[in-house]
């Protein structure tokens, strides 16, 4: 599949990086997980599956303790979301952003919320949500 460079349009004003790509900009990390399973007709449950989650991190550092300035805009509404409201109110970004299909979205939250707490052990003990901890990255 092309890009729109590719087919001559332009999105924003700044030059693209070597890649064209996320990774490169500076300290971005993405990673992916594909999840192929089965052949031939559906049996629910049983597969065939071909889905999978992608992960980006702004930084490489503690996100929740170096919380990086963040917006979100709704295109369509269609499919499902987490975190957006609290980006929304705080505008920033303390977790990593995931993207899976629908009906991954709360088994992928789920992973979040353990990998948060994993590197910050004081989200629900010392502070009520991984929101109440303020610190803030490039202010």
């Amino acid at each position: 599949m092309p890009r729109l460079r590719e087919l001559g349009l332009r999105a924003g004003e700044m030059t693209p990086g070597k890649w064209n790509a996320i990774t490169d900009v500076p300290g971005v990390r993405v990673g992916h997980q594909s999840v192929i399973f089965g052949e031939g007709a559906l049996r629910p449950g049983f597969g065939p599956a071909r889905t999978g989650v992608t992960v980006i991190l702004p930084h490489a550092d503690n996100l929740y303790q170096e919380k990086v300035p963040a917006a979100v805009y709704t295109l369509n509404g269609y499919g499902k979301a987490a975190g957006f409201e609290q980006v929304r109110e705080l505008g920033v970004l303390e977790a990593p952003i995931a993207f899976t299909n629908t009906l991954n979205v709360g088994l992928t939250l789920d992973a979040m919320v353990q990998y948060m707490i994993h590197q910050n052990p004081q989200i629900g003990v010392r502070s009520g949500s991984a929101s109440q901890h303020r610190g803030r990255r490039n202010q």
